[in-house]
């Protein structure tokens, strides 16, 4: 039998570990910005729990011995503790089998180790402080001492429950939000009274990944200060300094969101583009630069979409990576079947990674179609077509489809899905337009034969609207600070209520559901076909 006193050390670091383990989970549930110190953890989570497995089988066996011959009805006591033993094992069985083998459900862990912190702590319990009373003296405690204790337990406690964190001090930067662990991201209410805005934060360039002959990934660290809580398929709006000019560009954030500690962008160079030229040519490590968002309608919701089918054409792959990335870091079984069209196999931006994520994610399929294959290439070939969708796809009807690339293709693969029977609500799109594209006149609008009037109520102003110009361009030409980030439509940033007229759109994606239904508008590409009168 175990000596008493070296009973009574094991069985405190018995619950010691138990109580480790926990506060251990709850750190790693946090997202850390520092990576190494994640690692850290998670080997002294793997550590500390073999050690307690080790110290149950000791405690168990040296329980049998006790047991053995014993032929009388065992004391109250001595029968709940065993049975509390007992319990224990199954759910040390579970945690074990979850953290090795179904990581995909790793939030049970949390759960299961409090359970086991709790049983530990009764079983240790139930035998320690016997043992701990039995051993002190009889001598009466002083009056003094009883007091001292009482105040003791009693400014514990008072600590606990009254104390709150002392917030950080943010950079000027970020000063205009202050940043909560309850909230996702830090925010500021905007001018029409209703919606977030995100504030600006500075990254740092770290690293740069050539992916094909005219794309690179850019990594950028965040500042210590900063906290990015983006889901997976929204993007940044960038203001990249460019020969003393600012230039604002929004970029598809292809880094996981459970990496908190970076976010990675992916340029492909375009033929007289000013910011992909320079980000590809010219960007170096070292580089800061100020984002604001992150922004956008278009991401993956692991509790609302439970089958994925993501088409992307070119560049468009940028959004999906953060998807199928961040269902790798989360260990989902999300059904995802990914179909990327491009021209050729040097095209295939993220090719290496994309053939490791099929080896290590069971529920994830690709499809690669090339338009101009080289006569080696044995995979799909030519243009998506509606058969090929249907093939590829099982259950289409069920799941949420992400559809991102250029203009045109993005319209062809939206008339070949209304043709399989995808209703419109189960296909969310994601558009790369140029803000020439988007500032400029809408394709097939007629010319305003007219100026029309804007009135800005909550600012007391009336303007003219010029034709071709935005309510935004109509708004700044005035004084009017209307808060906007793309000025492409995509990151709501700019959204303010229509109460009278009549606008026209020609991209919406900034917009939600609610939005719509509220008579919200995006200022950056809304133009009037009337009179119109705003709540800015």
């Amino acid at each position: 039998m175990l000596h008493a006193s070296l009973s009574a050390s094991l069985a405190s670091l018995f619950v010691v570990l138990a109580g480790a383990n926990v506060w251990v989970m709850l750190h790693l549930s946090m997202r850390s910005a520092d990576h190494a110190s994640r690692a850290r953890l998670i080997g002294t989570h793997r550590i500390g729990g073999y050690t307690f497995v080790l110290l149950f089988c000791v405690f168990l066996y040296f329980m049998a011995l006790r047991l053995k011959g014993v032929t009388d009805e065992l004391p109250a006591r001595l029968t709940v503790h065993i049975i509390l033993a007992l319990f224990l094992v199954p759910i040390l069985l579970v945690k074990v089998l979850i953290a090795r083998y179904y990581k995909q459900y790793a939030s049970a862990l949390l759960p299961l180790g409090v359970t086991i912190f709790v049983l530990s702590f009764a079983l240790v319990s139930m035998n320690l402080v016997p043992y701990l009373l039995g051993r002190a003296d009889s001598t009466p405690v002083s009056a003094f001492f009883s007091v001292g204790v009482l105040l003791t337990v009693g400014v514990g406690l008072a600590f606990l429950l009254l104390h709150r964190p002392p917030q950080r001090t943010l950079p000027a930067s970020t000063a205009q939000a202050s940043q909560s662990l309850a909230t996702p991201a830090a925010e500021t209410l905007v001018p029409d009274g209703g919606r977030p805005r995100q504030s600006s934060i500075r990254l740092q360039l770290a690293r740069i990944d050539l992916q094909t002959h005219d794309t690179k990934t850019l990594r950028f660290l965040l500042t210590k200060a900063d906290r990015l809580s983006a889901r997976p398929g929204q993007f940044l709006v960038f203001k990249w300094k460019i020969d003393g000019e600012l230039v604002p560009r929004s970029y598809s954030i292809c880094s996981s969101s459970a990496q908190s500690g970076h976010v990675e962008i992916t340029s492909k160079r375009i033929a007289d583009g000013h910011v992909s030229t320079f980000l590809n040519d010219r960007a170096a490590v070292g580089l800061v630069v100020e984002a604001t968002g992150p922004f956008g309608q278009f991401y993956f919701d692991e509790a609302r979409h439970q089958r994925l089918v993501l088409i992307a054409g070119g560049s468009g792959i940028t959004p999906m990576m953060s998807m199928l990335r961040y269902i790798d870091d989360r260990c989902l079984v999300t059904p995802v079947t990914l179909i990327y069209c491009v021209r050729t196999q040097k095209d295939v931006i993220f090719e290496e990674e994309l053939r490791r994520l099929r080896r290590r994610l069971p529920t994830f399929r690709m499809v690669l179609v090339l338009s101009q294959p080289d006569a080696t290439w044995k995979g799909h070939r030519g243009r998506l077509s509606r058969e090929l969708i249907a093939t590829a796809v099982e259950d289409l009807q069920s799941s949420t489809v992400f559809l991102c690339g250029p203009p045109l293709f993005m319209v062809s693969v939206e008339e070949m899905l209304r043709s399989l029977g995808v209703r419109s609500e189960c296909v969310r799109r994601e558009s790369f337009a140029s803000p020439q594209t988007v500032v400029g006149t809408m394709p097939g609008a007629p010319a305003s034969p007219a100026e029309y009037r804007a009135e800005f109520v909550r600012s007391g102003k009336v303007c003219r609207v010029r034709p071709g110009k935005t309510l935004l361009e109509v708004a700044e030409l005035h004084g009017l600070d209307i808060p906007s980030g793309c000025r492409q439509g995509r990151c709501g940033t700019c959204v303010t209520k229509l109460l009278e007229g009549d606008v026209g759109m020609d991209i919406e994606d900034g917009l939600g559901s609610d939005d719509k239904a509220e008579g919200r508008i995006l200022m950056c590409v809304a133009r009037p076909r009337g009179d119109v009168k705003l709540d800015a």
